[in-house]
């Protein structure tokens, strides 16, 4: 049985190289910054580090597991049907969303920024791509679309989607702008909805 004590002292290790990942970022690349960099920032040994953690991978792989954890508690199950849907009025979920990148801005901004791990941008792409397709499977077929006739395939759509989330969330986080969560996750669902002559406001 793992001793509280040690629990503690781990989330604190963690902790600290979270923030110290976080500054390294705001001056260097990713790929540049190395173990003892990180050890050093976060006042550990080297030994510490690699007692919790493989490489700077691995750290950015439990700061991602970390990060889908608690976004999945944010975001809460998907709901059935279609009666929610509003391009208009964001789902709660979007707004949560939103709100949960906004808590934790610096972590977001400097992983997804200029000098971030394009490792963890690809796996918040996937990850994205996951809970779109898990809610899309629990929903009903949209009104009018029928088997067959869609668009485009799935999964194409879903990489779309996917990918113009994560280039708005990183150019929100670097924008000086102050948009809100609400009004981001507002705009954002009408451009999926919508599309981009729409929602500058132009009518057919």
């Amino acid at each position: 049985m793992t001793h509280p004590d040690n629990n503690l002292r781990a989330r604190r290790t963690h902790k600290l190289l979270r923030e110290a990942l976080v500054e390294l970022l705001n001056e260097q690349h990713f790929e540049s910054i190395t173990v003892g960099e990180l050890a050093r920032r976060a006042m550990i040994n080297r030994a510490t580090f690699y007692r919790h953690y493989l490489d700077k991978y691995d750290l950015v792989e439990k700061i991602f597991e970390e990060a889908a954890q608690e976004l999945n508690l944010t975001i809460g199950p998907p709901r059935v049907g279609l009666d929610h849907i509003d391009g208009e009025q964001p789902p709660d979920a979007w707004v949560a969303f939103f709100e949960h990148v906004a808590r934790h801005r610096r972590l977001y901004g400097a992983l997804l920024g200029k000098n971030g791990s394009t490792w963890f941008a690809t796996r918040m792409r996937e990850y994205t791509m996951a809970v779109m397709e898990e809610r899309e499977r629990l929903r009903t077929r949209l009104p009018g679309v029928q088997k067959g006739q869609e668009a485009m395939p799935r999964e194409v759509a879903l990489a779309f989607s996917a990918n113009l989330l994560i280039s708005t969330l990183t150019w929100w986080l670097e924008s000086e702008a102050s948009y809100t969560p609400r009004e981001m996750a507002t705009w954002f669902r009408r451009f999926l909805f919508s599309g981009y002559p729409h929602a500058l406001g132009f009518k057919e």
